[in-house]
């Protein structure tokens, strides 16, 4: 297993573990709503995939390009889940967010 593979199975169980304990937490004070964490996280697992395939696919000779489509794509996903969830709610929204957050919040505790 290549250390980018280690790296990505350790975020993605981080952010996992993340998501559940927030789920179970704010499911005492907004019930059925908490679920919107877990829409939002699967955001945070899909960037974290596409971040991967991003770093496969760079060459360390080649100049950086200053635009890549595969950029454009992670954050129009990251768009489309936001706006599902405020279509439903500003809570929905908040908590949403918070589960795209993940994905941060994964990377600081993943550090080395």
């Amino acid at each position: 297993m290549t250390e980018l593979k280690k790296k990505l199975k350790e975020l993605i169980t981080k952010t996992i573990i993340l998501l559940i304990i927030e789920v179970f937490i704010f499911s005492f004070f907004f019930s059925f709503q908490a679920l919107w964490i877990l829409w939002g996280g699967t955001g945070a697992v899909i960037g974290f995939i596409s971040l991967a395939e991003e770093i496969k696919k760079m060459d360390p000779d080649s100049k950086p390009k200053k635009f890549s489509f595969v950029f454009l794509i992670r954050y129009l996903l990251y768009f489309a889940i936001l706006c599902v969830a405020a279509l439903n709610s500003l809570l929905a929204l908040m908590l949403s967010f918070l589960g795209i957050m993940n994905m941060k919040i994964a990377s600081y505790l993943s550090y080395k």
